[in-house]
Formats: C-alpha cells, structure tokens, sequence
C-alpha cells in the first residue's frame, strides 16, 4: 500500500492534492489543526479501499507534531508540507513574540519536522518530499521581512536537503506566487489576475512536478521570469523600491 504524509490538511490547495493523489495512494495521514473543520474543507468522498488517518495538532506545540510524527508508520511513500503563515509585519517589528513565532512556523519548526520524518521515508521506492515555499524566500521583502527571511531559509534548507538524498529521496521545493486562497485575500495583496492561480490549479501543477521527478516548481512560469530579474537589481536601487 502506498501511504503519503500531508501536513497542513485544511487549506484548499490540499483538498485537491488529495482528490488527485486518491488514483495512486492508499493511505493518508492527514496534520491538522482541527480534525472536524478539516474533513468539512476536504469535503471528500473516501473509496472503500482508502484509509484516512487524522491527527490533530499545532505546528507551534512543536513536542505534540514530533510525537504524532512517532506514530507514523516508516514506509511513507511522500510527504507534503502546505503549512504555512504569513504573520504580521507590523507587529513582528516591535513584538519579539510575535516574530519567534513566524520564525518558527514558517523555519525552525518545519526544519525540525522535516528532519524527525526522514526516519518515516520508505528510501527503496523513490519516494518524495515536497514543501510549498513563498517566492518572497528568493529574494528580501521589506513587507514581509521575517516571513520572507524564513521561506529564504526553507528553500536553502531544502536545496541543501536535495543533495544529502540525492539518488535516495526526491526533494521538491514549490514556489506558488499567488494563489487564490481565504488567507491570500484577508492579506489585501493587490495584483493582476495572470499572477494568481487557483488551487485546483495549482494542484494539478504540482501533481505533475511530482511525478516528473522535479525539483523546483513554479505554479505560475510568470513567477520564474519575476523573480530573475528581481534577483538582478542592484541592493541600492532595490532598497527604494516598495517591494
């Protein structure tokens, strides 16, 4: 039976991840917040001959997310981090709290699971890890200044991750610019609609990349171009920019 790992069981890009992946997988190990909620956003309709496992738990109770990660079988298939948090900007400036806790959510927390779930992989069936990241981690955003510098952390930690497993585990690091989610719109982020994706779409995407064996992802291949040529402004016009 092929058994896959999906943390972060409420958002909506999982409800079609999981749709997608019923084809090819067995059982699911769902991480969540709320077991309840989750099963309602999920709103699926379960084959008999698929098994899903719900556990409950909060990335920030960090000893509680490791010891339901113990209870994980150790032949994982695949594991798919969605869990994410943008956080306040404002407040993170001038509250030490509130910017650990970004931190730790979006970096330390996700290494530290991350690393406790390399002993759950099956490595003789090429397996895969795929952790959805931010294209604010490519380069530093002064209005998401600690959510930016953590994803910048977790694509490197990734990166570094692929060629520790190469051969053994596939790494797949995905950059998903703007997806149409409840949280994207309560940020009030304005753009145009080319440069947002659905989640179904997204998805699909993702699906794809996963089973063409890929290592960095873009959602959206206007992303890519962006980001390059952001990554080649000089830092001191960069810094005047209201990026």
């Amino acid at each position: 039976m092929k058994k896959i790992l999906l943390h972060g069981g409420s958002s909506l890009i999982s409800k079609y991840l999981i749709r997608d992946l019923m084809k090819d997988y067995d059982e699911f190990y769902i991480f969540c917040r709320n077991v309840e909620k989750t099963k309602i956003i999920l709103n699926l309709d379960i084959p008999t001959d698929k098994n899903f496992f719900y556990f409950e738990n909060n990335l920030e109770q960090l000893d509680k997310t490791l010891s339901d990660i113990d209870k994980l079988p150790n032949d994982l298939d695949g594991i798919i981090w969605v869990t994410g948090y943008t956080g306040n900007p404002k407040l993170e400036l001038s509250n030490l709290t509130d910017l650990k806790y970004n931190i730790e959510l979006n970096f330390t927390n996700v290494v530290i699971c991350i690393t406790q779930l390399l002993k759950k992989i099956n490595y003789a069936n090429k397996s895969f890890i795929c952790v959805i990241c931010s294209v604010a981690g490519i380069r530093g955003r002064k209005k998401r200044l600690y959510y930016a510098s953590a994803k910048a952390g977790l694509i490197n930690f990734l990166s570094g991750l692929r060629q520790h497993l190469n051969k053994k585990v596939r790494v797949l690091t995905v950059i998903p610019g703007y997806i149409s989610t409840e949280s994207f719109r309560k940020l009030g982020e304005k753009s145009p609609s080319f440069l947002i994706t659905s989640p179904k779409k997204a998805s699909k995407i993702i699906i794809r990349g996963i089973y063409k064996n890929k290592e960095i992802i873009f959602i959206n291949s206007l992303w890519r171009f962006i980001m390059l040529i952001i990554k080649l402004i000089p830092e001191k016009i960069y810094k005047r920019l209201n990026f």
